[in-house]
């Protein structure tokens, strides 16, 4: 796949928010409209969209307004764009359910590591559609919206989990999560020796700089959230970048 850059909503109670290293007191709110901001970015040339459900992530249970937005931007992303969409898919049924919402790339993380066998039958059932959330931090991977730590590895959880069938990982630096200081490019490129699959990267985006160094670590693509939320960089200036 071509290198892309993924702009980022994470919702909380119907609202677009940013965190700091995944807590839930460092919190940026910008704004009550996910809908309108996720065509933004579609205006400005973005293919792709990556929604995380927080309240999800946290309880396992959607709130029904998030449920009708996801099948809402399903229904408008781009033609051939990617709707990627994580945060409480703890159940096949539940993957099942946001597949057939028009979801095309669901990220798993707590089923991933607490409850291996569901993980399989979903990849059984939905092959190249499950992507697993790595989200580590100090290199240790979080699962329960990031609250709680599963004592594995990044590197050793992508090796178990290619050699299961997993074809897609998003690896999240969480330490530099929401803090514009650049992904951990060393764990990335570790990540991309473990795994031939597809590799995105998330976390600390600010710059353009960081945008290309995660693509020259390997990386298929990358999330963006902060930075193009606040204006700190503009998809315009990434394309012109990468020509």
């Amino acid at each position: 796949m071509a290198f892309e850059v993924i702009p980022a909503i994470d919702l909380v109670n119907g609202r677009v928010v940013r965190l700091v290293q995944g807590r839930f007191d460092a919190v940026t709110d910008f704004g009550d409209d996910p809908l309108s901001i996720a065509r933004g970015f579609w205006r400005e040339g973005a293919r792709s969209l990556h929604v995380i459900d927080l309240d999800a992530a946290r309880t396992g249970v959607r709130p029904d307004a998030h449920r009708a937005l996801i099948e809402r931007l399903a229904r408008e992303r781009p033609t051939g764009g990617v709707l990627q969409v994580g945060g409480g898919f703890r159940t096949v049924e539940a993957i099942d359910d946001a597949v057939a919402l028009g979801v095309d790339r669901v990220l798993v993380g707590t089923m991933a590591f607490r409850e291996p066998t569901l993980l399989d039958e979903a990849v059984r059932r939905h092959g190249s559609r499950i992507c697993v959330t790595a989200d580590n931090l100090a290199g240790s991977v979080r699962v329960a919206g990031w609250e709680e730590d599963s004592g594995v590895a990044v590197v050793d959880a992508v090796i178990d989990l290619s050699a299961r069938g997993v074809g897609c990982f998003l690896v999240t630096a969480i330490e530099r999560d929401g803090t514009l200081a650049g992904h951990d490019v060393r764990q990335l490129t570790a990540v991309r020796a473990a795994t031939s699959g597809v590799l995105l990267a998330s976390g600390g985006i600010g710059t353009v700089e960081h945008v290309l160094a995660t693509r020259d670590a390997g990386a298929d693509g990358v999330v963006v959230g902060r930075a193009l939320l606040s204006g700190a960089i503009r998809l315009a200036d990434v394309r012109y970048a990468m020509r």
